[in-house]
């Protein structure tokens, strides 16, 4: 049969944040939580012996991760966490983590992205269903809270002043062979991309195809992989994801000529082989609720005739 378990984590405080430049570090173990229905209480056959959530903030690109052990007699359980708004019911996020073994203690990393929690308090909840025939029996509940705390993050330094350029004017950020892949707006699911995809060989360098700040540098597992913002001169943000493991050069808030390369052409995240994943938010990306990307193809083709 199966077992249903559900174990509330971390409250995260979470104070509104500004458009561009998110902090990236902060990270100090959640203390045991207190209070509740009893952590680590269980109903037979299924036990949440561990659940932590590090670090104490939570904010848009900054790693958090969610170290976690089961224990029943089934080898494996169907987990996932549910971030929760403090006194809702319906998750703002859900990280699925699939089928894991049971007697060990494990961790997941997440990141979040801007605009998927909106500033507040919120709940980490562990769900897990074992399977032990056709039927279901809902176990227990366990619960426990600890208050984390979000820093401001710094603001960014201006970027180096540039002399005007005619529109579409910049380098082409492939330096090397590349061929076009998936289109802005193509199917993806029940989603459209929001870039165009330039497929090209791992390694290949990577360059900033304008001057511009590093406005975010972070990872996200199940999606962009290692992934870099450049707020450009011209206003614009440029975005850059799927970048190669440990081949990105600059920190957050370092200033970039253009054609600088910061990177190589790499596979992570969610990607089925080495390829730049490019976007252009004129906006800001994410700065506010009506920014949207644009279709990078006209300024791509531009930059490709003045190589």
């Amino acid at each position: 049969m199966r077992r249903l378990l559900l174990l509330a984590g971390a409250a995260l405080a979470l104070p509104a944040l500004p458009a561009t430049g998110q902090a990236q570090n902060g990270a100090a173990t959640v203390t045991a939580p207190t209070g509740g229905a009893g952590y680590g209480t269980s109903a037979p056959g299924l036990t949440a012996s561990r659940f932590a959530v590090t670090p104490r903030t939570l904010e848009p690109g900054v790693p958090a991760r969610f170290r976690y052990r089961l224990d029943g007699a089934q080898r494996s359980a169907r987990v996932r966490i549910e971030l929760l708004p403090v006194g809702s019911r319906r998750p703002a996020a859900r990280i699925r983590m699939g089928w894991k073994r049971t007697g060990r203690t494990l961790t997941r990393t997440w990141t979040p992205l801007a605009g998927v929690l909106t500033p507040g308090a919120y709940v980490a909840r562990l769900h897990a269903v074992d399977r032990n025939g056709r039927t279901l029996r809902r176990t227990a509940t366990a619960s426990g809270r600890s208050t984390l705390t979000v820093v401001t993050p710094p603001s960014l330094p201006a970027p180096v002043p540039a002399a005007p350029v005619a529109t579409g004017s910049g380098v082409f950020p492939i330096r090397g062979a590349f061929t076009w892949g998936d289109p802005f707006g193509a199917p993806r699911g029940n989603v459209k991309h929001r870039g165009q995809d330039l497929l090209t060989a791992a390694g290949t360098p990577i360059a900033t195809p304008r001057a511009g700040v590093v406005s975010w540098r972070a990872y996200q597992a199940a999606g962009a992989g290692h992934y870099v913002v450049v707020h450009a001169d011209d206003g614009r943000d440029f975005v850059f994801m799927h970048l190669h493991s440990n081949s990105v050069t600059v920190a957050k808030g370092a200033v970039l000529t253009a054609g600088q390369v910061f990177a190589r052409a790499g596979s992570t995240g969610h990607a089925t082989g080495p390829h730049l994943h490019f976007e252009i938010w004129p906006d800001g990306w994410y700065a506010s609720d009506a920014s949207a990307p644009i279709d990078p193809a006209p300024d791509l083709r531009a930059w490709a005739g003045a190589r």
